[in-house]
């Protein structure tokens, strides 16, 4: 077997050489055929016709499209996560495009710069990283050419074309985003950030109309072709050639531009066209010939890449290490959703590295608040991803809008101080009437302090799921052996039957409520009765604070959560706005969206019920020491 693989891979590395050699060869003998190709002289004749303002304005442009391919580069490696600074991605990626463009032989060539402008790549991820390079600009210019068809195709099909590649564009940024990962067997497949596309369409155009203009400035005078009308049949005539892949393009290029542009005289746009191959093929391809000559130059006069550096540092830590001293205990959610305590410095955050946006949740755990949003925009942007700040407290809001961020408010936080609370007076006549309920009904509510009943709890999730749908999640707890393990749970029972219990995060001074569950049935009053035992035994450990969870808190709130509202609202908390912040309002509408797909379609947790029952530790244990539930990717 292994005789009969040698044949056919070396057949199809020759094809893979000769094909665009042949595909040259072809479009040069038609272009031979079809068109009088100027002699030498009569080139150098037109090419003087071009001002020296023209050849400048050319090299500029040539300089601003090649600029544009650095920063594509530079998304591509954050993408991969090569962990290669800026500055240098950048230089190793113009140097390899105008190497590659000009040998053809794209993924071959590139692959081969790559590899020897960064020695910190593998082969193989210089291989990946062209890869990408090629497949997302091919796409990023079908985008461009289609939209280019949908306004200046000369026909109604043409303009039917250009819309439907612009269909086809936003059916993947929408499949991009709710399906941002992707198996194939058995490798896991990556699909770029919504931010990450916006920013290779930016790059791209840049690039391409840079790279149109320079031809455009070295036509020869009195060409009588307008910049609107070369630009489209560049695009399209560009796309030809890099799929070819042959040396340069020539050829393919050359053809496709005499026949998107019939009215123009072939002789002035073939020596256009090899002027401009001498400033945006062969000039650059003579720099990239230098640096992979000698790669060390890549780092002349770059001074330290790393000034834009995080000053502070980042240390990325399991979701178990986070400090049970700490601001809120909500942030014990990181347990399950996949999140990460992350350290700006001595700032801890509960933070959440989604494929769209890098959040952080709740307020800081330890740290200055005002040190939190620069170091966390520039985590984002390492990643391709918009930066957010979710369900923090005003302070924190406010810091964020000191430096520029934008910020809305989303939820209100119902808080109840359990040494001060007391069910007496006006205010908690309906509370009183559904313990009174719950009483008469024989409801009993108990702590866990020991073992939990966790087949009986599983049984009781499965029925209110059947009720109520799939659980929610990313911000809110889902049922699992090992992640109410860890919690305070206080259980509610009928005779010997478990109908309903509630668990709550719990830091050194704030316990949070995270699960309720109740059987489709229970007696009236048994999330309230939960509720009251978990205050009172809140106040005997002396917890200062218990939050029973944020509402919503927009303008369409009252209209969907009466129920959640009205059943807090009988504890009379006091209500604490939370807020989201964003440092841009285009970013703010990613992270909304983010987080509502992460709510509405979290990763389910798997657990078995057949497991011996797992111990619940005692309240004020750290969860460095006793965290056991599974973390898992957003």
């Amino acid at each position: 077997m292994s005789h009969r693989l040698v044949p056919k891979q070396t057949l199809s590395f020759v094809l893979r050489v000769m094909l665009p050699l042949l595909i040259t060869g072809t479009s040069l003998a038609v272009l031979a055929s079809h068109a009088d190709l100027p002699g030498l002289a009569e080139i150098l004749t037109l090419a003087g016709q071009v001002a020296l303002p023209n050849w400048i304005g050319a090299i500029g442009a040539t300089i601003l499209s090649f600029w544009a391919l650095g920063r594509y580069d530079a998304v591509a490696h954050r993408h991969l996560r090569t962990d290669l600074e800026d500055p240098v991605a950048r230089r190793a990626g113009m140097a390899s495009i105008a190497f590659s463009q000009a040998v053809g032989f794209g993924i071959l060539s590139g692959s081969f710069a790559r590899w020897r402008l960064l020695p910190q790549l593998s082969p193989l991820q210089a291989a990946q990283l062209t890869g990408f390079v090629g497949i997302t600009f091919l796409t990023a210019l079908a985008v461009i050419c289609g939209l280019s068809l949908l306004l200046v195709g000369s026909t109604l099909a043409l303009r039917g074309l250009g819309a439907g590649i612009l269909t086809v564009a936003c059916s993947a940024c929408v499949l991009c985003f709710l399906h941002p990962e992707w198996r194939i067997r058995g490798l896991k497949l990556r699909l770029p950030s919504l931010q990450a596309i916006l920013a290779l369409m930016l790059w791209t155009l840049m690039d391409v109309t840079f790279a149109g203009i320079a031809l455009w400035l070295l036509l020869p005078a009195g060409n009588g072709i307008a910049l609107a009308a070369l630009l489209p049949a560049f695009f399209l005539a560009l796309g030809l050639a890099i799929v070819s892949s042959s040396p340069g393009g020539a050829g393919p290029l050359e053809l496709a531009m005499l026949a998107l542009l019939p009215g123009a005289d072939p002789v002035v746009l073939v020596a256009g066209l090899l002027a401009f191959r001498a400033v945006y093929y062969a000039l650059p391809a003579a720099l990239a010939g230098a640096l992979l000559l000698w790669p060390g130059l890549m780092r002349y006069a770059l001074g330290d890449v790393s000034s834009e550096a995080d000053l502070l540092g980042t240390d990325i830590r399991a979701a178990a290490s986070q400090p049970f001293e700490r601001r809120q205990a909500e942030t014990g959610v990181i347990l399950q959703n996949g999140g990460n305590v992350v350290a700006f410095g001595l700032n801890q955050v509960a933070l959440l590295d989604t494929p769209q946006i890098s959040a952080v949740l709740f307020d800081p755990m330890t740290g200055r608040r005002a040190e939190i949003p620069e170091a966390l925009d520039r985590h984002a942007r390492a990643r391709n991803a918009a930066a957010c700040l979710y369900k923090c407290s005003p302070r924190m809001a406010l810091a964020a809008r000191r430096q520029g961020w934008k910020v809305l408010r989303i939820a209100k936080d119902a808080i109840v101080y359990p040494a001060e609370f007391s069910d007496t007076g006006s205010s908690f006549r309906q509370l009183r009437r559904k313990l009174r309920n719950a009483e008469k009904a024989g409801l009993s509510v108990e702590p866990a302090w020991s073992d939990l009943p966790l087949r009986q709890m599983a049984e009781v999730d499965a029925l209110w799921t059947q009720q109520h749908g799939a659980a929610r999640g990313t911000t809110m707890g889902q049922f699992e052996p090992s992640y109410v393990a860890i919690q305070v749970t206080f259980l509610a029972w009928l005779d010997d039957r478990l109908i309903g219990y509630m668990t709550f995060h719990r830091a050194a001074d704030e316990w949070c409520l995270d699960l309720v569950r109740q059987i489709p049935g229970a007696p009236d009053g048994t999330g309230h009765a939960l509720v009251r035992a978990a205050i009172e035994a809140a106040r005997e450990v002396g917890v200062s604070r218990l939050s029973l969870a944020a509402v919503p808190d927009h303008r369409f709130a009252h209209r969907f959560d009466k129920g959640l509202r009205q059943f807090k609202s009988c504890f009379a908390p006091q209500w604490e706005a939370r807020y989201i912040a964003a440092p841009t309002w285009p970013q703010m509408a990613l992270a909304l969206a983010e987080m509502i797909r992460l709510v509405h379609r979290p990763t389910r947790p798997r657990h078995e019920t057949s497991t011996v029952e797992i111990p619940l530790h005692q309240p004020h244990v750290d969860l460095e020491e006793n965290a056991v539930a599974l973390s898992r990717s957003a």
